[in-house]
């Protein structure tokens, strides 16, 4: 990215504008902002783990910062910003935008644990000084890890060859697709990548009795839970429409 500015500003040209989905940089204090500064998002700490009394705050050049209110996510033990933002068409001359939030749970079990998140796109008016937020585009799995104990004996330990823990990996990423034509929000990719190790244990299974082979002992994807899916945006609906439904992937989303 770097490299491609010094080209631009050696050939005497403005860097390209930047595509509908917009990496944020670094602002002030904890802050994530557009390129330009133009506009700062944070979403700061909840008092006592509380994630219903979280709020986006928002910033916009020549405005005092403004607390927003977020939905009360269901399970939501944290809150935190996506560090990206979706550019709409401005309406009116006021820009639109789709900003991420992600909601996250913990368990712990004996021997184990796991985490998970949902990404939430919401959509945000940005006016300078009457910002507000509408409703949610649309919720996606974002990420998971899970390690599930698997030996309860030296017998467990011998046959599974000292891996001892089942590991569970999801991961998840979203684009701009191919062109959105007149639509208020551009169309959208989104890719996961769910992975087993060893590379036969599956979480709704008992795995603690399986001999493994040394060829086992990796990380392998899992076919079953790795995937994409275009999302377009309806305007009638104000919510984006996946091309496929997503296969139930609890296993590796849900701690």
């Amino acid at each position: 990215m770097i490299f491609s500015l010094i080209l631009a500003a050696a050939a005497g040209t403005a860097a390209p504008a930047p595509g509908p989905v917009i990496a944020l940089v670094a602002g002030e204090g904890a802050s994530q902002c557009l390129p330009d500064h133009s506009l700062c998002l944070e979403v700061p700490p909840v008092e006592d783990g509380d994630a219903s009394e979280a709020v986006l705050r928002v910033t916009s050049a020549g405005s005092a910062p403004a607390s927003l209110p977020l939905p009360a996510f269901a399970a939501a033990e944290t809150v935190a910003l996506w560090p990206t933002l979706i550019r709409g068409k401005d309406e009116g001359g006021a820009p639109r935008y789709l900003v991420g939030v992600l909601s996250g749970q913990t368990s712990m079990y004996s021997g184990g644990g796991g985490s998970a998140s949902q990404l939430h796109l919401l959509e945000l008016r940005a006016a300078p000084g009457a910002a507000r937020l509408g409703g949610e585009a649309i919720e996606l799995p974002w990420d998971g890890s899970l390690m599930i104990r698997a030996c309860f004996s030296e017998a467990d330990m011998k046959d599974r060859m000292e891996a001892c823990h089942d590991e569970y990996e999801y991961g998840a990423g979203l684009t701009a697709a191919a062109s959105s034509g007149d639509a208020v929000f551009p169309t959208l990719a989104y890719r996961a990548v769910a992975t087993a190790f060893p590379r036969t244990s599956r979480r709704s299974d008992d795995n603690s009795g399986t001999r493994l082979k040394r060829a086992d002992l990796v990380r392998a994807e899992d076919p079953a839970c790795s995937y994409d899916r275009v999302l377009r945006y309806d305007a009638a609906t104000a919510h984006y429409e996946l091309d496929q439904p997503l296969p139930d992937c609890s296993d590796y989303t849900v701690p």
